[in-house]
């Protein structure tokens, strides 16, 4: 197995079933702004009020090989394992197929995810042990705690500024300190480190201060090319 995280914006999705397991699966995949198909002749409450909510279509009735011709990505989901496994068999070279209850049949697995905002943490056995794989899950979850996501919004913010404005060692020096543990445990010294970031940019580079708003957050990634300010990319 080589470990991915994959871009799914856009992409088309689609899930054979309509139970739970395809309801856990379909969880997963809200954050990653995917183009949702689900095709079961019947579904949980929860996926009926997903598609009331239009973030996925349902389309009620047993699934047929032309649903998913076009699929990015395929969950095969449904109580039947003859028919997961015949979805398998329809399935392109090209495309990504998950196999709920017999993964073996599939080309990738679903890992169990902790979410810290930005920060992901995928934990797979490859199926040897989910027991284990609970367990390290639950140890993760304990260590990374709630902190760790505006702490890495942080990190990120301050990774736009210095890639755009220092280079080498110096560079390579802000980065190292940011990893200090304070900036996790004491928001007040983010603050006070983004200040004296932001500050230091616009002296070394000779900017002016006004042409930026004094909210760090309103900072934009890009700004337009007429911009006092030179355009920062998205990274």
């Amino acid at each position: 197995m080589y470990p991915v995280h994959l871009n799914l914006t856009n992409k088309l999705v689609v899930i054979a079933g309509g139970g739970n397991v395809a309801l856990r699966k379909i969880q997963g995949l809200l954050k990653t702004e995917a183009d949702i198909t689900v095709v079961s002749p019947d579904a949980v409450l929860e996926i009926k009020q997903l598609q009331a909510q239009n973030k996925l279509r349902w389309i009620s009735r047993k699934i047929e090989a032309n649903d998913y011709t076009e699929a990015f990505l395929i969950v095969a989901a449904t109580n039947d394992h003859a028919v997961n496994a015949w979805i398998a068999t329809q399935a392109a070279d090209k495309q990504l197929i998950n196999v709920a209850d017999q993964p073996e049949l599939g080309n990738f697995i679903v890992p169990s995810l902790v979410r810290r905002g930005r920060l992901v943490f995928s934990v797979s056995t490859s199926g040897s042990s989910p027991a284990l794989t609970k367990k390290i899950k639950r140890k993760l979850e304990e260590t990374y705690n709630e902190d760790y996501e505006s702490y890495v919004d942080f990190l990120y913010e301050c990774r736009v500024l210095i890639k755009k404005f220092y280079n080498g060692q110096e560079k390579r020096n802000i980065l190292e300190e940011l990893t200090n543990e304070q900036f996790l445990h004491f928001k007040k010294f983010r603050e006070k480190f983004k200040t004296k970031l932001v500050n230091d940019a616009l002296k070394k580079h000779k900017l002016n201060k006004e042409s930026y708003p004094e909210r760090w957050r309103e900072w934009p990634c890009e700004t337009s090319a007429t911009s006092s300010f030179p355009k920062l990319k998205r990274c």
